[in-house]
C-alpha cells in the first residue's frame, strides 16, 4: 500500500497556505448558498484525500500499460515522430480518471445532500470536489518546490522560470474546480456524460500543452499560456451557469 507520506513528503505550512488559498478564491462565488453545508466540505475533503490514490492507482498504472502497448508495437523513433498523435490516448485516460472522481465525489454529496436534482447544488458541490482535488495536487506540487530548496534567490537567478510552477498552480487549480462544476452541473441537470465529456475534452487539451513542449513546438512560458487560456474558458463557463441559476431563481 502506497505511504501518503511517500507521496507528498513532509508538509510544508508554505504549500498548505497557497494551496488553500487558490482553492477558496474560486469555490466562494461557485459555491454559494451552500458554503454552511457539511456535504460540500466533506466533498472537498473527501476529492483531497482521493487524488493522490486516484493517480498511484489508477492513473499511473493505466498510462504505463498504454506506454508498454506503444512499445511492444512501434520503434521508439516512430514514437518520437508521432508523439503528439502517440501521446493523446494516455492524455485522455489522464483526465477521465481525474474528472471521473471528481465527478463521483460530487454525486456522492448530492446523493447525500438530496439535491441530485438541483442545477445550482450540482455546480457548488462540483466546485467543492474539485476544490480539494485541485487543492491537494497544487499542495503536492509545492511541496515539491519547496523542498527542493527552492527561495527567493532561485527568483533573482532563474527569473519566471522559477515562478513557473506557482502560476501553474494558480491557473491549474481553478481549472480543476471549473471542470467539476460543470460535470456536477451536468449530472443534476440529466445531462451526466454529455458534460462529463466536456470536462475530459478540456481537462485533455490542457494537459496537452506537454506533448507540445516535448515536442519543440511551444517553450514553457508558452505552456502556462495555454493551459490559462483553458482555464479561463472552463471557470468562467462555470461562473456563468451559476450566475444564470442564480438570475433564473430570482426571476422564478
Amino acid at each position: 500500500m502506497m505511504a501518503l507520506g511517500q507521496f507528498v513528503g513532509v508538509p510544508d505550512w508554505r504549500s498548505v497556505t497557497l494551496a488553500l488559498a487558490f482553492a477558496l478564491l474560486w469555490i466562494v462565488p461557485l459555491g454559494r448558498g451552500w458554503l454552511r453545508s457539511r456535504w460540500f466540505w466533506l466533498a472537498a475533503a473527501i476529492a483531497a484525500a482521493l487524488f493522490p490514490f486516484s493517480i498511484a492507482w489508477v492513473q499511473v498504472p493505466a498510462q504505463q500499460a498504454l506506454n508498454a502497448m506503444w512499445t511492444g508495437i512501434l520503434e521508439m523513433q516512430t514514437i518520437r515522430q508521432y508523439l503528439p498523435l502517440v501521446a493523446s490516448p494516455s492524455l485522455a485516460v489522464a483526465s477521465a480518471v481525474q474528472e471521473s472522481v471528481k465527478l463521483l465525489v460530487a454525486i456522492m454529496a448530492l446523493r447525500g445532500l438530496g439535491q441530485s436534482r438541483n442545477p445550482s447544488a450540482g455546480v457548488a458541490l462540483g466546485a467543492a470536489a474539485g476544490a480539494g482535488y485541485g487543492a491537494f495536487e497544487a499542495f503536492w506540487v509545492f511541496n515539491l518546490v519547496f523542498g527542493s530548496g527552492w527561495s527567493w534567490a532561485a527568483v533573482q537567478l532563474g527569473g519566471i522560470q522559477a515562478l513557473l510552477a506557482f502560476i501553474e498552480r494558480f491557473v491549474t487549480v481553478p481549472f480543476h474546480i471549473g471542470s467539476a462544476a460543470l460535470a456536477g452541473y451536468g449530472f443534476a441537470t440529466g445531462r451526466p456524460w454529455r458534460f462529463w465529456l466536456l470536462a475530459v475534452a478540456l481537462h485533455t487539451v490542457a494537459n496537452y500543452s506537454t506533448i507540445a513542449v516535448q515536442a519543440g513546438l511551444i517553450d514553457y512560458v508558452s505552456v502556462e499560456v495555454w493551459v490559462a487560456a483553458v482555464a479561463v474558458v472552463t471557470i468562467g463557463f462555470a461562473l456563468w451557469l451559476r450566475q444564470s441559476l442564480l438570475h433564473g431563481a430570482a426571476s422564478g
